[in-house]
């Protein structure tokens, strides 16, 4: 009898065990059905019942329990995906938080079962939208929003070199920032862009510099700062020696403190890296003119108020030619 009873007791628990992973597969193929009709929360919750039935099973349920966490946050980037397509029909910043919080969930659901792919994925796209949301921030002159979203971006990934560049860029805009902390960044821009082969970035962040050392170069000279000009437009010309704004830019200064010897190298060089037309080159001219003038070479100085005389300075160049230097002829 005890024998019998043992073999029936037995018999009920493997048929209790067979209905129950009858269960599990069930749930699982009710929650891959879900999926594709775009149920992904009802989804979510099947695969999860789907693991609480096949981890009471033991080995029986293990295949179970493999392939619904293999499936969950495969799920949950889904709904970070419909996120995104919001976003994009909408490009307000609560959309975009809306859809980096279902990244965030995708990453933390990723790592909960071990699927280094899709956490990866989802952390990449992270850094994005943040870089993007600080784009919008920038635009919408949230200057101080903008450089909290970047440091966030720049402490999940040191090596993501546009955040730099967009950081320095937000600073330029802030009264009173320093301009060397803006260049360091510009230099960590280019630095790690240099790293990681984003040569779009090195680029951009090295003209970056350059103009705002011109730009700050050009203000000094306009408020008399000569010594200050010179520093920042030499500063300038090691991001981008071949910047013709520049040297024209030296020339200005020099000319102004009567080194007329370098203003003349500097009005050449621009001269010869010019690729505008007439217009920009005529300023370039008058600064050469004006050089030639101080050293007392009459003929040069005259050749190049010649070729200076047109638009804004065609009248301070003819006036030079003929009531200055009284120049022999001019063709205007």
């Amino acid at each position: 009898t005890v024998f019998l009873l043992g073999l029936f007791i037995f018999g009920l628990g493997q048929t209790v065990e067979a209905q129950d992973r009858k269960e599990a597969v069930q749930t699982y193929n009710s929650a891959r059905e879900m999926v594709q009709s775009g149920e992904y929360q009802k989804a979510i919750d099947q695969f999860k019942k789907a693991i609480e039935v096949g981890s009471q099973l033991g080995a029986q349920g293990k295949d179970i329990v493999e392939r619904a966490e293999a499936k969950l946050p495969e799920v949950y980037r889904q709904i970070a995906l419909d996120e995104y397509r919001a976003f994009k029909q909408n490009q307000t910043i609560s959309n975009l938080d809306a859809t980096i919080d279902a990244f965030r969930e995708t990453k933390d659901v990723a790592n909960e079962y071990d699927n280094s792919q899709v956490s990866n994925q989802a952390n990449g796209v992270i850094n994005q939208l943040l870089y993007s949301k600080s784009i919008i921030q920038y635009k919408q002159q949230n200057y101080q929003d903008a450089l909290t979203t970047l440091d966030e971006v720049i402490s999940n990934d040191p090596n993501y070199a546009k955040a730099y560049y967009q950081k320095g860029i937000v600073l330029k805009k802030i009264d009173g920032t320093d301009l060397d902390r803006s260049m360091e960044l510009f230099d960590k821009a280019i630095e790690v862009g240099e790293k990681t082969n984003d040569s779009q970035i090195v680029s951009r962040a090295t003209n970056a510099a350059r103009d705002e050392l011109v730009y700050r170069g050009a203000t000094a000279t306009e408020e008399k700062n000569f010594s200050r000009a010179k520093e920042l437009l030499n500063r300038a010309l090691k991001y981008d020696s071949s910047s013709a704004d520049a040297h024209y830019r030296l020339a200005q200064a020099y000319n102004k403190t009567q080194d007329w010897q370098q203003a003349v190298q500097h009005s050449e060089k621009a001269l010869s890296l010019e690729t505008g037309g007439r217009t920009d080159k005529a300023k370039i001219y008058f600064e050469l003119g004006t050089a030639y003038q101080g050293l007392g070479q009459k003929t040069n100085a005259c050749d190049a108020y010649n070729n200076a005389a047109y638009g804004n300075f065609k009248s301070p160049a003819e006036h030079a030619m003929e009531y200055e230097l009284k120049c022999e002829s001019t063709t205007g």
